[in-house]
């Protein structure tokens, strides 16, 4: 339980994972921009562009900045609405491509944790729609995040927005749709820890580290989970982590 609040010193360690999950990150958004399109596929130097392929960019990345990224996600189309699927086989254009990069830093042993969502060619409507649904969710958790404030009524307000949008969660036998996991969880020296941003009701205290990462799935729409990590403070919320949310590669 004393990890959950965290010293400054922990918090620059915090801060240093998210700088190399940004740089795995870069490494998959450059592979992306610089990839070609060819029957129907992404390929990049001449070679198919796979999950497994990006996900090699992304970790090696992580690597040279000092950290070790392990079950790091690049998973396309129907694959990344299942939030824990790391992700096989081609990418492919006009499909949404989440990036979730959790590395641990060698030297300190503490975790980054950040996810973009990509698309590389033209996103339809349907998924624009999805993106600044997901998006204006996350920007609007962010600002809650406050030492005092409960992460039960930050997560109530992400179900706000989706639903206010139109975006229902559906648990079927078929599987489940729409906002399935928890807005976000504790970060430190294991990649979850207290506390949690979810249903469960849990207070933040003042320098309690917890990412924040809302996210739609929808089997034949695609995925989109954008998360960052934020301390919380007396007066608001501090982001340790800062990556553009640029996502339509042309």
């Amino acid at each position: 339980p004393s990890r959950e609040v965290k010293t400054e010193e922990e918090l620059g360690y915090i801060k240093e994972g998210n700088r190399c999950s940004a740089i795995g990150i870069k490494a998959a958004e450059t592979a992306l921009r610089k990839s070609l399109v060819k029957r129907g596929k992404l390929y990049l130097d001449g070679k198919p562009l796979t999950s497994q392929r990006l996900r090699g960019l992304i970790e090696v990345a992580c690597l040279e900045a000092g950290a070790v990224s392990s079950h790091t996600i690049a998973a396309g189309g129907d694959q990344a609405c299942d939030p824990h699927c790391v992700g096989e086989g081609p990418l492919r254009p006009n499909e949404l491509i989440i990036v979730d990069v959790f590395p641990r830093v060698s030297k300190t042993g503490y975790f980054g944790d950040m996810t973009r969502t990509f698309l590389k060619g033209k996103a339809s409507d349907a998924q624009s729609a999805l993106v600044a649904a997901v998006f204006e969710a996350q920007q609007d958790a962010l600002k809650k995040v406050k030492a005092g404030v409960n992460g039960k009524s930050i997560h109530a307000g992400v179900l706000e927005t989706f639903s206010k949008r139109g975006y229902e969660t559906r648990r079927t036998d078929a599987g489940a749709e729409g906002f399935i996991h928890g807005t976000g969880h504790g970060l430190g020296l294991e990649i979850h820890e207290a506390p949690r941003v979810s249903v469960v009701s849990h207070k933040l205290k003042k320098n309690t580290v917890v990412t924040i990462e809302p996210g739609l799935y929808y089997p034949g729409l695609g995925g989109c989970r954008i998360e960052d990590v934020v301390v919380a403070r007396a007066d608001g919320s501090e982001l340790l982590s800062s990556y553009p949310y640029r996502w339509q590669l042309r």
